[in-house]
């Protein structure tokens, strides 16, 4: 009887450890927008993105834009960048979550590069 009472706890046991376990995805850490006050640099704030993001490992030269350092700038001015209406710049929607493409800005890289392009997209 000891024998079976034990191998019911230890079945029942196990169930339980098992109906836990779950996949839990990383979560962003909460980043506040970036104070639009501040002006925001594109050499050393929004060009590190697109190594950051892994952007370069596609557009490097052969896929536009060119996302390479020093190159970056002009590309993306070249049809991605809509400063009349910055959240419809294609640099800024197409690589969220939502916007199809496979690589993804963090919600922090996404708010900073939109803060610039609000900011007028300067080359700073």
């Amino acid at each position: 009887m000891n024998k079976l009472l034990f191998f019911g706890i230890i079945l029942a046991s196990s169930a339980m450890i098992l109906a836990s376990c779950q996949y839990k995805s990383i979560v962003e850490p909460v980043i506040p927008p970036p104070d639009p006050l501040d002006t925001i640099s594109y050499s050393a704030e929004i060009e590190p993105i697109y190594q950051d993001a892994g952007c370069i490992s596609c557009h490097s030269g052969g896929q536009a834009p060119d996302l390479r350092a020093g190159n970056s700038y002009s590309s993306i001015m070249n049809g991605y960048v809509d400063t009349e209406d910055p959240a419809a710049s294609k640099i800024y929607y197409y690589p969220l979550p939502d916007g199809g493409h496979y690589q993804k800005y963090t919600s922090a890289q996404a708010a900073l590069l939109l803060g610039w392009i609000e900011q007028g997209a300067m080359d700073n």
